[in-house]
Order: structure tokens, then C-alpha cells, then sequence
């Protein structure tokens, strides 16, 4: 049986990384111009889209789809440091996005979802109970017809983030494990292996895949 992460809903551990670390030194970094901005906006060009992205922490991604016109964006948050840093920083344009900090799986979207975003969250679901739980909560948030959008760690990837163990994946064992729970119907749209190079210079490689709810 593989290890609970116990840290990964635990504010606490990420509220320390994010106070601890400026986005120079956090591996995860990334720039707003990223291959996620690329598909979202081939994807939802309409600009009402209900889009969410979960674990968001300080990323560019919401202001950068803020700044490009849409106007039904959500971030998903356990740090309450990383949110309201990024809030801080947007000034008034915040008020241009949904706010929530706590547990992912405690979340309830307002309205369905037409895309969920996620960024290296899902990897560190390594155990059934917790992989069951984010699976729930994605299946019950999207819409028929709607989207998500996810990126863990490929298989040749690291083994840890933030000094926690991930699950690893390609394109089809992510696939299967994102139709096993029961009642998802999820179809490939597209996939890739990205190599993101942290902002240290090391490379991770990264498997994102993009799927449609049937």
C-alpha cells in the first residue's frame, strides 16, 4: 500500500513553502505563457467559460486568462499565503476571480465547470482513498461536455515535489485511472510530454493530457 501524503492538504506545508520561498526558487515556476494558457484558450476561445484551476498557488494562469478576457475564472487554494499574496498583487483586478482557500476536496463550484485545470495537484494523490476522493470532486464539478486539463509528473519524471512522494504517469495509465471512477466517461483529446525546466535549470518531465467528459 502506498503511503498517504498527509502533507498534501495541510496548509500548513505549503503555507511555509510559499512564505518561505519567492517564485525564483520554487521548482515549480512557471511563466503565464505556458502550454496550459495554449490549450485552454485553443480550447474555450468563449470567454464566459467556467474555468477553475485547482492548487493554483501563486500562478500567472488565472491573471493571464483575466487579462486576456474571460470572465469565469476560480482558484482553488490550500495556502492561504499563496492566494491572498497573488490577491495583493492583482490589486483590484481580484475581484475578477472566485476565490477559495481550503481543501480541494471540500470545494463546491457555483456553477458546472466547463474546464479544470491542474497543475501537478493530482500527482500527489498516492493512495486509493485520496485518488477516489479528487476524482469525485472532478467528476462532480465538470460539466457534461466540459474539460480538464491535467499535468503530473511522466514517468521519467522526479519521484518527489516539495519533499513529498507523487505518483508517476503516461498518457494512457493516466487516462485509465481518471475513467475509473465510477460513472466518469472521459475521452483523449490530446496528450504530450513537456519537459519544464525549473527556475534552476532542472528539468521535469511533465505528462499533460487534455479530456473531454463524454
Amino acid at each position: 500500500m502506498t503511503a498517504v501524503n498527509k502533507n498534501i492538504g495541510n496548509p500548513d506545508h505549503w503555507d511555509c513553502r510559499y512564505l518561505e520561498n519567492s517564485d525564483e526558487t520554487l521548482s515549480w515556476t512557471e511563466g503565464g505563457n505556458s502550454l496550459s494558457l495554449k490549450w485552454i484558450t485553443e480550447t474555450l476561445p468563449n470567454k464566459t467559460a467556467s474555468i477553475v484551476d485547482v492548487g493554483a498557488g501563486r500562478s500567472m494562469l488565472l491573471p493571464t486568462l483575466l487579462a486576456n478576457g474571460y470572465e469565469n475564472l476560480n482558484h482553488v487554494e490550500w495556502s492561504e499565503a499563496a492566494s491572498q499574496h497573488l490577491q495583493l498583487k492583482l490589486g483590484g483586478q481580484a475581484s475578477g476571480i472566485n476565490w477559495f482557500i481550503g481543501d480541494l476536496f471540500d470545494w463546491q463550484p457555483e456553477e458546472a465547470i466547463d474546464l479544470w485545470h491542474d497543475r501537478a495537484v493530482f500527482h500527489f494523490q498516492t493512495d486509493a482513498e485520496s485518488i477516489s476522493n479528487y476524482l469525485r470532486v472532478l467528476h462532480q464539478s465538470v460539466r457534461p461536455g466540459g474539460y480538464a486539463l491535467l499535468s503530473t509528473f511522466h514517468l521519467d519524471g522526479p519521484e518527489k515535489c516539495s519533499g513529498l512522494p507523487v505518483m508517476r504517469y503516461d498518457a494512457s495509465s493516466l487516462l485509465a485511472t481518471l475513467n475509473s471512477y465510477d460513472g466518469s466517461g472521459w475521452e483523449e483529446i490530446n496528450n504530450t510530454v513537456w519537459s519544464h525546466y525549473s527556475p534552476s535549470g532542472v528539468e521535469q518531465k511533465f505528462q499533460y493530457i487534455l479530456v473531454q467528459n463524454e
